[in-house]
This record gives structure tokens, C-alpha cells and sequence, in this order.
């Protein structure tokens, strides 16, 4: 192996210990939500009666806990193979590693504490370990940027995928701060906001890297993602900013601020779909010659402007703010594309045929009847046509069932396949061969 190749696949594989620890997270999250939600305790009682507190815990917990797991194993395996440096060393990953679980591990164990001051008091210390967990990135994300070899008229995704690394260190102080300071007004919607942003931003990426990069299908001409990517980050500080403010205004009336706030995210939501040329990926995906894909990255993309309608139309839901457009987009799009795009990426490590991968129908299963789910208790709410908890009930046990279907597929072709297992995924050496070219 030459210097160049021993570069770019230094930390390649360095995402099944992460993918494991997602996988162990999820586990325990599922765990404590089910057992909150069946035995209806003080826990569960804080989420109705201090919903905001709550939702931002849980939101960090999802999005800088075990989803950063996976977002972290896909980064740390492949972007030094398509930008030619090293950033990330063993000691970077090791300490990730502990300082996630460290917290994930301290928010589950809040969640069973006996009053609402140690819940808070334990939260904290967990949100503070997510938040340097992610700070921690940083550095080779900056390193990255700066020793990247990709041309950015050549890169089919651009440099957006760059993002994310260079702005970890603000995104996790930001988080920390607005939890510290969480009894001002407008700092809890601040940071919750920023968070779903950066997944949106990570959805968005992982939708064009996976058709536009890794399956060639050209539905994005490199030179005009850039001009595209400037609109979606004004949206986004559009959205952020009216959620702020929507926070200081702390009211539960339908005000021009907490119009603007949904609409803004519908209208995030609504262009990401838009950026993605979809009526392109569906033509490819589904009429003509049919080409193989990842069906969950594909859902991702349709979900986008369901998301986006519960966000335009969330006037009816006064008393759980952002919370039709925030919790669809997670639970569907943002869920969606992070596992379809892991699970794409081992397979790629195992190289199989790409026309021989199976879609995971049990997986679809839980998902078509907890999508049917959220469709149903959104029109009821919003027609006034009775309780909605039946819907509620059968949307969180599908999606329950269907985490613990994907950890399981994950956990099984990581550590009980018997495929033979590659350094170098396939498609991706086209990279090293380049280079070695030049």
C-alpha cells in the first residue's frame, strides 16, 4: 500500500465501533422511553407538565447521542478517502466515543431519578458530555477542510459536507449555553431549532451524496450546489431567528412570530426537498430501468414535504410549539436517512452487489403503519375529531418496533455476517485509484 492509499484509509473501519455504540445508545433510549411511557412515571409526568424542558432534552439526546454515533462512524470512515488527508486519529475517535456514551449513559439514569431537580441536575452533566463529545470534532473537521485534496467543482456533494466539522465546536458550546441558560426566554427554541437545522443539513447531504456521488446518477451539476446550499442557509437562519423570538414572545396565541416560525420551517423542509431534484431520483428510482438504490434514503427524500406540510399547517397544535414539523422530520426523514445511508455504507465494506442488496421489509413495515399513524392524528387534530391517543400509541410502538428491528439488521451485519469484510469500500477506491493516477 502506497503512502497515499495508507492516507486516505487511515481511519477507514473506524465506524463499526461507533455503529455498535449507536446501536447500544438506541437500545437504551428505547428502553427508558418505553418504560416511562408504560408505567406513566415522574418522568413521563415532566414531559406533559414541562414539555419544552423535556423536549429539549430528549432532542439533544437524540441528535448529539446515538444519531452523532453514526453521523461520526460515516465522517470518520469515508471522508478521508474522498478528500485525500488524515484529520482524524484513534485517540480523537476513542475520546468521542467515551465522552457520548458518558452522557447518553448519565441520561438514562436522570430519567429514573426521584425528583424533577435531580432529573434537571443529571440532565445537565449528560447534555454537557453530548456537548463536548461534539466540540471534540472539531478539530479534525477543521484539519479536514484545510487538507482536503477534492476540487470543489469536482466534488458531486461540494463543500457543504465540510460544514458540519467546522461549525461542531459552535454547535456544541451553543447547545451547552442554551441549556445553562435555559430559564431565559427564547434560549430552549434557540437551541432546539439549531439542532433540527443541522439535521436537516445532515439529511440533505447524505440524500444528494448517496444519489449524486455514490450511485453517479448526476442529478446535481457540482458548480450549482453551492448557489442552492446559500438558499437553504438562509432559510435556516430565517427559521432559527423567528424561533428565538418566538420563544421570547412565550405566548400560546397564533401571533404573526409563531406563524412565521412554522411557516419558515415548512419552507426549510419544503427546499431541501426541492434542492434534491426529486422528480429526477424518482424517475430513476421507479420508471425506465428501474436503477438500484437505497429504498430508505429514497423515503427520506418523499418524506421532505410531508414533514414540511404538519410544519406549515401547526397552528392547531398551540400547545406543543414546532413539535408536528420537528418530530415528523426526526422521525421519519432525519431516521430514514442516517440508517439507510450506514447501512449502505457497510454493505459497501462487505461488497455486495448493489443490485443484490435486500430492503429491510419488516423495517418499511413499522414505518408505512407509524407514517399512516402521524397522517391520521394530524388530520384529526387539525378537523377537531376527537382523542388522538390511539394514533399517538400505535406511532410510538411502530417506531419503537422499527428501532429495534434496523438495530438489530445493524448489529447483525456488523458483528454475525459472514460476508468478507474490506478495508476499502467498494465505489470509494475510485478515489485512491484517481489520485495514484495523477
Amino acid at each position: 500500500m502506497t503512502r497515499l492509499e495508507s492516507i486516505r484509509t487511515s481511519t477507514t473501519g473506524s465506524y463499526l465501533g461507533l455503529y455498535v455504540t449507536s446501536c447500544i445508545s438506541t437500545a437504551m433510549f428505547g428502553i427508558a422511553m418505553g418504560w416511562h411511557f408504560l408505567t406513566e412515571s415522574l418522568f413521563f409526568d415532566l414531559i406533559q407538565s414541562q414539555y419544552q424542558l423535556m423536549l429539549y432534552v430528549l432532542i439533544t439526546w437524540t441528535c448529539f447521542g446515538w444519531l452523532m454515533c453514526l453521523i461520526a462512524g460515516i465522517g470518520f470512515d469515508i471522508l478521508p478517502l474522498i478528500h485525500g488527508s488524515s484529520p482524524f486519529h484513534e485517540d480523537a475517535l476513542r475520546q468521542f466515543i467515551l465522552m457520548n456514551f458518558a452522557g447518553q449513559t448519565i441520561l438514562f439514569i436522570s430519567t429514573f431519578m426521584n425528583t424533577a431537580e435531580q432529573i434537571q441536575e443529571f440532565a445537565t452533566i449528560g447534555i454537557s458530555f453530548l456537548c463536548i463529545a461534539v466540540i471534540l470534532l472539531g478539530r479534525p473537521g477543521r484539519r479536514l477542510y484545510r487538507d482536503s485534496k477534492m476540487e470543489t467543482d469536482g466534488d458531486e456533494v461540494g463543500t457543504v459536507s465540510l460544514v458540519p466539522g467546522l461549525a461542531f465546536p459552535f454547535l456544541g458550546g451553543l447547545i451547552l449555553v442554551c441549556w445553562m441558560w435555559r430559564g431565559t426566554p427564547g434560549m430552549l427554541e434557540l437551541g432546539r431549532s439549531v439542532m433540527i437545522m443541522l439535521y436537516v443539513l445532515f439529511t440533505l447531504i447524505m440524500i444528494i451524496s448517496h444519489f449524486n456521488r455514490r450511485l453517479n446518477w448526476h442529478i446535481l451539476a457540482p458548480e450549482k450546489i453551492s448557489l442552492r446550499i446559500r438558499g437553504f442557509f438562509f432559510l435556516c437562519l430565517l427559521h432559527i431567528l423567528f424561533a428565538f423570538l418566538s420563544g421570547r414572545e412565550a405566548t400560546e396565541s397564533d401571533t404573526l412570530i409563531n406563524q412565521m416560525n412554522n411557516y419558515t420551517l415548512g419552507m426549510v423542509l419544503f427546499y431541501a426537498f426541492i434542492v434534491c431534484n426529486p422528480l429526477s431520483i424518482i424517475k430513476k428510482a421507479w420508471t425506465g430501468e428501474r436503477m438500484a438504490h437505497n429504498t430508505l434514503i429514497l423515503a427520506a427524500l418523499c418524506m421532505l414535504p410531508f414533514s414540511a406540510f404538519h410544519a406549515f399547517n401547526s397552528a392547531s397544535y398551540l400547545d406543543r410549539p414546532g413539535s408536528p414539523g420537528y418530530a415528523t422530520f426526526i422521525s421519519t426523514s432525519a431516521l430514514l436517512a442516517i440508517w439507510g445511508y450506514s447501512q449502505y455504507l457497510h454493505l459497501d465494506h462487505l461488497h455486495i452487489n448493489i443490485h443484490k442488496r435486500k430492503s429491510n421489509i419488516p423495517f418499511m413495515a413499522c414505518f408505512l403503519i407509524g407514517f399512516t399513524a402521524i397522517q391520521v392524528l394530524f388530520i384529526k387534530n387539525w378537523f377537531e375529531l376527537g382523542s388522538t391517543d390511539l394514533e399517538q400509541k400505535i406511532w410510538i410502538i411502530s417506531l419503537a418496533t422499527g428501532s429495534v428491528l434496523m438495530v438489530f439488521n445493524l448489529l447483525r451485519q456488523t458483528m454475525l455476517s459472514f460476508e468478507t469484510w474490506h478495508r476499502v469500500p467498494m465505489f470509494y477506491g475510485r478515489y485512491i485509484q484517481n489520485s495514484s493516477d495523477d
